[in-house]
């Protein structure tokens, strides 16, 4: 074991994932001290500090003893997985103004699969077709190899989205609502409901009327009443808009954790690139209504890239054979 190139490989891990020294010494209970020497080489975790590092950046103990990924561990044999999302060859027009233009992709059982792409792309018209709130002019949706359209009411059973800004009772407060989407699922889950509560930072004003919230607020909200009943697929569009960067940790955090632990399936739509690298499994870059670049994060990771650096390039190299 070096623990000096374990040093470096903890600091970079923390990095990625936008955490302080002092953030991961109130998540282990341990000095910042602790957390330094690790960094410096000087010192190395002992083994509880090394499994909960290794959940807390979703790394194996191995590979932080190691100090690197292991990139064939982590590549994924797709025809041993379920799909979840199945697009095939979808096309939506809105007149004569092509959106999605023969658009194809799958989501697999526990992933999480980022969506990114310039805005008016086609990102937010493709979730919405996804949840069959506009309708396609060609091509099939399936999910849980069910069709979108023949099979609704029984999809959104284990489906959740948020779709833009979420829409709430405003002269209710926060809790209230929360009360409502709960009855409306058969949801009786206080314990769990207190967790999210505290999670996204609301428990102060969880008992204020929501018209009175920031639109961070009211984002926090939509995720909580998103994440209410569990979901086996989990649909976000641009669900960190608003959040300051606590915000945006703690819920990076509800999302790797609902992930990791109730294996949910999560589609997340975002321009915060360095967000949806640290959140994601799998990238999906779309442009001109077109999924044209499908990444593995582990492969980026392998070969030392940023995402933002590979968009930039898959963008660039796209718009020059088109010009030429």
């Amino acid at each position: 074991m070096n623990q000096e190139k374990m040093g470096n490989f903890i600091a970079e891990l923390r990095r990625e994932k936008g955490l302080t020294q002092k953030d991961i010494a109130l998540k282990l209970n341990i000095s910042d001290n602790s957390v330094s020497k690790w960094e410096r080489g000087i010192n190395a975790p002992d083994i509880s500090c090394l499994t909960m590092l290794a959940e807390l950046f979703g790394v194996t103990v191995n590979e932080i003893l190691n100090g690197e990924y292991n990139y064939k561990s982590k590549v994924k044999d797709y025809t041993k997985l379920k799909k979840v999302i199945e697009i095939n060859d979808i096309t939506k027009k809105y007149g004569k103004k092509v959106v999605l233009n023969h658009l194809s992709l799958n989501v697999y059982e526990g992933e999480v699969v980022g969506l990114i792409g310039a805005n008016g792309i086609g990102k937010t018209t493709l979730i919405k077709c996804i949840l069959n709130f506009c309708k396609t002019n060609a091509g099939e949706i399936k999910i849980f190899n069910m069709n979108i359209k023949k099979d609704y009411e029984q999809i959104m059973n284990d489906t959740s989205a948020i779709i833009e800004h979420p829409d709430f009772y405003l002269n209710l407060s926060g809790l209230d609502n929360i009360k409502i989407v709960s009855l409306l699922n058969g949801i009786n889950d206080d314990d769990y409901i207190k967790y999210l509560i505290k999670n996204l930072k609301l428990e102060k004003d969880i008992n204020k009327k929501v018209k009175e919230y920031s639109l961070g607020m009211k984002q926090r909200l939509g995720v909580i009443c998103a994440l209410i009943k569990r979901p086996k697929l989990l649909i976000l569009d641009e669900p960190t808009n608003g959040l300051d960067p606590i915000g945006i940790n703690e819920f990076r955090s509800i999302i790797k954790n609902l992930n990791l632990k109730e294996n949910t399936t999560i589609l997340i739509s975002s321009h915060i690139l360095s967000e949806i690298e640290n959140i994601c499994d799998r990238i999906l870059i779309m442009d001109k209504g077109k999924i044209i670049k499908d990444i593995e994060i582990a492969n980026l990771k392998h070969n030392h890239k940023s995402l933002e650096k590979e968009f930039l390039e898959v963008i660039s190299k796209r718009d020059y054979n088109e010009n030429n």
